[in-house]
């Protein structure tokens, strides 16, 4: 039976993924905006991508895979995700937008993993990244062992997280709700409830209620913690966040995980 990350991850027309992925913005936002954003961060910190060999952890619809190859000087770029690419949606939405699709002579390939694995020998890559992913990840330690087992020493791991759990937009259900901290001031029969009368009692409704039980409950100090038992260095940490309205229910909870959206990590494998 799948999990909710499977199902809400899919790549099929009745998949959360699938849906936020035909939504207006989302193509610039990533093949440019989040690409854009690894690579300033990469090198703001110094960190050279010139002739690097990439990991893109948690790939989803390649978009971002993609932008990363094209938009930067990387050698070879390899995504994985536990669900497979549907390359004719990453090529549709490709020439829709006025870019070449995947060349078979491009150095990017797309590889399904089972969970908390890389299927890739030891001191495969220079470079990993993660976009929006690890907030989706039950346990992150074994996936973050991995990622570690794989980069080369002195490989360097850009990873984003956005939103967190606790955050306003922690449920990824913010589309379909007026309020914000739904996640934390109704139940899940609420939610559910409400998403079948928003989105009809059918697979959409289905495939947002998978995406808001993929979601962890980690914060940016869990992360830290995992990242550390491993064995990563943490070099570049960069917090997001806004003004936020706290409802009258949350009113104990601590502003430092209301208020903390997400962020951005460099880790470092020694070496």
């Amino acid at each position: 039976m799948q999990s909710p990350n499977e199902r809400a991850f899919a790549g099929n027309n009745e998949s959360a993924a699938r849906w936020f992925a035909t939504q207006p913005n989302w193509w610039d936002e990533h093949f440019h905006g989040a690409v854009k954003d690894a690579f300033d961060t990469l090198h703001g910190s110094g960190v050279s991508t010139s002739g690097k060999d990439l990991l893109d952890v948690g790939c989803g619809d390649g978009i971002i895979s993609l932008g990363l190859l094209r938009n930067g000087d990387l050698r070879s770029v390899m995504g994985i995700d536990i669900v497979d690419v549907d390359r004719d949606f990453l090529d549709t939405e490709a020439e829709r937008h006025g870019v070449e699709p995947v060349g078979p002579e491009e150095a990017l390939r797309f590889v399904r993993s089972e969970p908390d694995t890389v299927p890739a020998p030891d001191e495969s890559f220079d470079l990993a990244t993660a976009w929006s992913v690890f907030e989706h990840v039950t346990h992150p330690r074994p996936l973050l062992a991995e990622v570690l087992r794989v980069l080369r020493p002195g490989g360097v791991f850009f990873l984003q997280v956005w939103p967190l759990w606790f955050s306003e937009h922690g449920s990824h259900l913010w589309p379909f709700f007026d309020e914000t901290f739904v996640h934390l001031t109704k139940s899940p029969e609420e939610i559910r409830a409400h998403l079948d009368e928003r989105l009809g009692s059918g697979p959409l409704a289905s495939g947002m209620f998978d995406l808001y039980q993929s979601c962890n409950r980690l914060t940016v100090d869990d992360i830290q913690a995992a990242l550390r038992a491993v064995g990563f260095h943490l070099g570049m940490v960069r917090l997001s966040g806004s003004a936020i309205h706290v409802p009258p229910q949350l009113q104990d909870v601590p502003v430092s995980k209301l208020a903390i959206e997400g962020f951005s990590i460099i880790a470092v494998k020694p070496g």
